[in-house]
Formats: structure tokens, sequence, C-alpha cells
């Protein structure tokens, strides 16, 4: 092979035809004799990545505005709009195939996220979507709501109320009509895949003849322990490792034409069809993958690029990401030869935005709309009364009435399966960093929705008040450990100013603190008492807390020292599971911690 093609070189994909015609030595047609070629076999692969339940239009702060060349800003994205492109891009071409690079669900929308991810399967199968990789979100629930409800149509678990609604025919949801794959997500116990690690999807070679195209799926390595796909039963494989065992794995089953799918990506500038200065562990890849693979389709990251980069021998492929929310959709025409095997040097890519410039489709508009109007209703469901409010107002001890409520949800969700049954309950109410799970006040005067009442809560005040997707976990710690999580609520700033990070404890916890003590000193364990009893420093505690707090995402080093994960329910659903068997609610008194006088 000509050395000049194994230099390292990033290019964008526009660039790759003149550097596919500069290889002289090599024996292959030019690209325009090639064309016209009849022994090639024309594949058009169409990719779409971390949808995310947006089927209506994104605002500019959701994604609905990207960069293309020369900076030039383009507004994008809504359901009805990609359907039209899709149209536009697969007519006259037979052999396409359409897939996703995960993250289709887990949606933040509201009627997506209240709906249990069930409308963005209605308009998935409506765009004809043929499978997708496992996202990290696609696991938030766990792996047999993916599999069970989402795959399947199985309830989960009581119908109309918290899952299988009427789609916008009137019908039950009945699961997706493709199917989700993985293969370095597997059984921490034998090392299983999840889900099958790849697909093999069959193309149109004319004369009765078809051709394989195998796809490899992945996904990004800290699924199993992210703060909303925790799962303590999985374990992750190394993507390069994964994606040149399966590569190896297709080629002794006779095929030919590799692609890799990962919901993993990096980051090369801002215009949404080119690519510049990449990094990212999907760069990492497509330095190492086996040759034999030849093209990576990428996620996760929510970015834009669009280049050809060389494999370990110096021969380019494409490596692109599409972006999310609908913004861009990713086109590789690949071109078979006899033997189904790629001809790599006519490999084309280019990204589409998904402009508003185009007539919207009637069919993704209406089914978009149908469920915009079914959240609005649902957000005015009647859930609970309150007798006053709870509010995030914090008294000197950083103490609330809604962080008490939050608290006393989770030991109380923790308890509902006797695996999960915790000690106490803790939650974040001002974390020194992340996200905060407290997010909304539960007022007693009504609000201004038209179906409000004072004292009423509405499902939306209470699904938006608590939680963004998170889910309770109950786990195992030392009495010295506790200790030391209450002490990190102060901690000190690199400026030596000392920051307050209170939480919130359960109803059972009580403890008092001095700031006249230095930081990691303000709390006498003595003082601390759990169900009454003193906290014993040498004692193992079950503690129950949303992952993201334990993984120390909020700033709390100790609480990540934890072991015997266990996990419960996520925080949204918990906590209207909570006002439904709570449905009268009388703020507690504060109380919990007190200051030494």
């Amino acid at each position: 092979m000509d050395t000049r093609f194994r230099r390292r070189t990033f290019l964008t994909a526009a660039g790759a035809a003149a550097t596919a015609t500069a290889v002289g030595d090599l024996a292959v047609a030019t690209p325009a004799a090639a064309e016209s070629a009849p022994e090639y076999v024309d594949v058009q692969l169409l990719n779409i990545t971390d949808f995310h339940g947006y089927m209506q239009p994104p605002t500019p702060g959701q994604g609905g505005v990207i960069t293309g060349a020369d900076g030039v800003k383009i507004t994008v994205g809504g359901a009805g709009y990609l359907a039209t492109h899709l149209k536009r891009l697969r007519e006259g071409r037979p052999n396409t195939i359409f897939f996703s690079s995960g993250d289709n669900f887990a949606g933040w929308p509201f009627e997506v996220d209240a709906h249990d991810n069930e409308p963005t399967i209605e308009i998935l199968n409506a765009l004809g979507l043929d499978f997708s990789t496992v996202g990290n979100h696609e696991l938030d629930k766990s792996r047999s709501f993916l599999v069970d409800h989402i795959e399947r149509g199985k309830p989960y678990p009581t119908v109309g109320r918290d899952t299988s609604f009427l789609d916008s025919t009137g019908q039950r949801f009945a699961g997706a009509n493709f199917r989700f794959y993985n293969g370095n997500v597997v059984w921490t116990e034998d090392e299983r895949p999840i889900v099958p690690p790849y697909n093999i999807e069959w193309v149109d070679a004319g004369r009765g003849r078809r051709l394989p195209i195998g796809f490899i799926h992945l996904t990004v390595e800290d699924t199993p322990t992210g703060s909303t796909s925790y799962q303590p039963s999985m374990k992750s494989l190394g993507i390069v490792a994964t994606a040149n065992r399966y590569a190896a794995e297709l080629k002794r089953k006779g095929v030919h034409a590799i692609i890799v799918n990962i919901h993993d990506g990096g980051y090369a500038g801002d215009d949404y069809n080119a690519g510049s200065n990449p990094t990212g562990p999907i760069f990492e890849l497509a330095a190492q993958a086996s040759p034999d693979i030849a093209a990576i389709v990428a996620g996760h990251w929510h970015c834009r690029f669009n280049m050809m980069l060389p494999d370990p021998e110096g021969v380019l492929r494409p490596v692109v990401e599409a972006g999310n929310h609908g913004q861009v959709i990713s086109e590789i025409n690949l071109k078979l030869d006899r033997s189904g095997r790629v001809v790599r040097e006519l490999t084309r890519s280019t990204n589409h935005a998904v402009t508003r410039d185009v007539p919207l489709d009637p069919e993704a508009q209406y089914i978009a709309d149908y469920w915009s109007a079914r959240g609005k209703r649902r957000y005015a469901t009647p859930l609970a009364r309150v007798t006053a409010d709870f509010t995030r107002a914090a008294d000197a001890s950083g103490e609330s009435t809604m962080g008490n409520l939050a608290a006393d949800y989770l030991l109380w969700s923790a308890g509902r399966k006797s695996a999960g049954r915790a000690d106490f309950a803790l939650i974040a109410t001002k974390p020194v960093k992340g996200s905060v799970a407290i997010a909304a006040d539960l007022l007693h005067a009504k609000g201004t929705n038209p179906s409000d009442s004072d004292g009423q809560i509405l499902f939306g005040e209470a699904w938006n008040a608590v939680g963004y997707g998170n889910p309770v976990l109950t786990v195992t710690m030392s009495g010295e450990t506790v200790h030391r999580a209450i002490e990190q609520q102060w901690q000190t700033r690199s400026d030596g100013t000392v920051v307050f990070a209170p939480f919130a404890v359960s109803e059972n916890v009580r403890y008092r603190f001095d700031l006249a003590k230095p930081v990691g000193s303000r709390v006498d364990p003595a003082s601390v008492t759990i169900s009454g009893e003193p906290l014993d420093l040498t004692a193992q505690y079950r503690v129950a807390a949303l992952a993201y707090t334990l993984i120390g995402a909020d700033g709390y080093t100790a609480l990540t020292e934890f072991t015997d994960p266990f996990r419960g329910e996520r925080d949204r659903e918990g906590f209207i599971s909570y006002l439904r068997a709570h449905p009268v609610l009388t703020p507690a008194p504060l109380g919990r911690a007190t200051p030494v006088a």
C-alpha cells in the first residue's frame, strides 16, 4: 500500500475525495469511473443520535440553533421537519438503513418523560428507525424496562397510569418496531452482553443476491456507574477491545462490511459538517479500531462533526456525530463490491442540518402535537393536597420544609423493597457542585394553571419539584463515614472561604453543630442520633440517597465510600408514588439540625 496513505492526518469528509484520487498506486477505480461501475452496490446509512424525545422544535437553549461553515447560524430540529428531510434523503435509494446512536428517550420534555418515553417510540416508529444502540439513558430505569416495555410493549407496571398510554391512533403502547443492541455493557456475573452485541442487515445486490452489513454497538464505558443509569448488576468492557472482538467475529461469519455504532463521542469544532482539532474517546477509538471497520458513527457528546480519519493502517474512514435533539442527520454512502466488501476509497459522508425551511411532515407533526396536548392534560391532573407551604427557603441551619419532605420521601422510597430498606436518608439541598435535586416549592396558594386550586398539588408541579431522573440507591457505609459526610456540609474553598452545602436528613435523624469550631470538626459524633440511638462510628448503616450524590458528583467525597448498592426507583416517579400514598401533607417542624448555643 502506498505509504503516503498511511500518514495520520485529520481530514473533513469534503476533503476525502481528493485524497482518495491522489493514491495512484492503489489498484482501484477512480471515483468518477466508480460512480457508474455496475459491479458496486450502493448503500445509504442515515443516523441520528441523542434525540431525547424532542419532538417539537427545540428552542435555542435546547439546541435549536447550530453553527455551519464560516460561523453561519442555522435554526434546526423538530420531528415534523426531521421526517421531511429523511424522506427526501431516502428518495430513490433502495438500500437505505436508518439507525440511532442511542439516548433516543429518557427525554427532558415533560410530555415525553411523564408518559414513560412512549411518545418517543411512537415518533421513531413513524420515522422508520431500523435499530439503535443502547445509550446510557436507555438504562435509566432498567434493562427489563428497555427490553420488556420499550421493545416488547409489556405494561410497566400500571396500564394508563404509569405506562401503556393511548397513542395518537388511540391504541395502547405496543413497543418499538426496532431493536436495541450493545456489546460492551455486560452482566457482572458472567460478562454476557445485556442485549445482542451486533446486528446484520442485508442489502439488495440485484439478481436475487443479498449482501450483509454488520453493525457493532457500543456505549460510553461509565454507563453502569453513571448517576442516572446506575446499574450495580452490570459492568462495562473497553470499547476498543470490544469493537475489535466483534469485528473479527463478524468477519469469520462472512460479513465484510462492518460499521461501529457507538454512544460515545468527542468534540471537533463547531462546524456541523466538518471537523478540526478533534478530542475525545471516539477519536481514540478511530485510531485504534480494526481496519475491518469501515465507518464509526458516534453520539453522547451532543456534538456535530463529519471527518475522515485514518485507521491503524492509514486508510481513511468516516467518523461522524449528529449532535442531539434532532439537529442533524449523518449520511454515509458506501459502495460494496461483489464480495460485500466496502470500497473504502469511494466512501462519502456528509451531515445534513434538519432545517426548518421545508414543509412539515403532517403525520410526524400530528404525533408531536398529540403528545404535547396530552402532556398539558397530564400536568394538570390533581395529585395531592398540602395544608401549608413547602418551600426551599432555608433557616440558619440550612433546613427547609421542602428539603425535609424530600429526605422523608427518600427513606420511604427505599423501604418499599426489603432489599432497599435504609436506616436513614439524606439529600443535598444546595450541593457544592452539580445538579440541584429539589427544584421547586409546593405552595398552598393556587398557581396559574386553570386546573389548580388552593391546597391542590398538580401532577406536573410534583413532577418538577423533586429529582432529575436519578435512581434512589440504598448503600452501606460505616458510622465514621456518615460522620465525615455530615462534616462535609462545610467545605473550605481554595481562596480560604467556607461554603455551606447543607443536606436535608430524614425525620429520624438529629444532630448539632458548632460553627465556632474548625471545618471538619463542627459536628460532635455524640450529638448525632438515628432513630433515637447515638451514632456508632464502628457500626454499619444502610443509607438512602440519590445516585448522583453517592458517586461524588455533588462534591461530598465521603459518600463515595459505600458498598452493597441497591438500586430502587427513580426520583420523579418515586415522588409521585409518595404523594399518591400521602394525599394530604403538612410541613413537619424544623429542628433536625440545630446549632450549639
